[in-house]
């Protein structure tokens, strides 16, 4: 089995809207698990001092299965409009209800 790869998002929940939060990050899961990723995480995380953050973590099962899926390849080009979308919902959807805070790629070692 390869190696995994983690495309993680950290959003900071605004004060009173956690319900509604819960509720995006379980359409977000749902909709990355229709398209193939293996699994996805979600917790809270601390950024900085204090702060803590929620994140959710998109888990593809090595580096070629990211390729496929995410990198423009073959299994993206099937799914190119359904993956265009979960991306900007991601990283474009201005909210009331969160504030977009980081992201990052790891690689497992």
């Amino acid at each position: 089995m390869g190696k995994r790869v983690f495309v993680n998002y950290y959003f900071r929940v605004k004060f009173g809207q956690g319900v509604k939060a819960s509720k995006y990050f379980e359409e977000i899961k749902a909709e990355a698990l229709k398209l193939g990723i293996s699994d996805v995480h979600m917790g809270t995380v601390e950024i900085g001092s204090n702060a803590l953050s929620t994140y959710f973590s998109l888990i593809f099962e090595d580096a070629d299965a990211f390729g496929r899926q995410w990198g423009g390849g073959s299994e993206y080009q099937v799914k190119s409009a359904d993956w265009k979308a979960l991306f900007k919902r991601i990283s474009e959807e201005p909210s009331q209800v969160y504030e977009r805070v980081g992201a990052d790629l790891i690689y497992e070692q």
